[in-house]
């Protein structure tokens, strides 16, 4: 939980630094990383529900790598991270004017 509040901190902070919408990037740093661990758990939990089913693997594993898994799953959310903060360290580029401005206009009240 701490992780996720972190994350969702950091991406605001990175996101409003670099001239982009901080709400946004927060947002989407605190989706990324509960995604990922999401992710990670699940494609675990089936590979695992695979070899009991198919392998005759025993069904402790999933209390006996629990907390394999859950590393793995935060390593790889903190990767997910590296990565977007890595975006959001770039600076946008600024939009090129293909085209002068317009020339001034003048009124005669002046």
């Amino acid at each position: 939980m701490l992780f996720t509040i972190l994350a969702i901190w950091f991406g605001y902070k990175k996101g409003r630094d670099s001239g982009r919408n901080g709400v946004l990037w927060g947002a989407i740093c605190g989706g990324a990383f509960i995604g990922t661990q999401l992710l990670v758990t699940f494609g675990a939990g089936i590979f695992l529900g695979l070899g009991i089913a198919f392998w005759g693997w025993s069904e402790s594993i999933f209390d006996d790598y629990q907390i394999f898994i859950t590393i793995a799953a935060i390593i790889a959310s903190v990767g997910t991270l590296f990565f977007i903060f890595k975006y959001l360290d770039r600076i946008p580029d600024e939009p090129v004017e293909t085209a002068p401005p317009p020339p001034p206009t003048f009124d005669g009240n002046e």
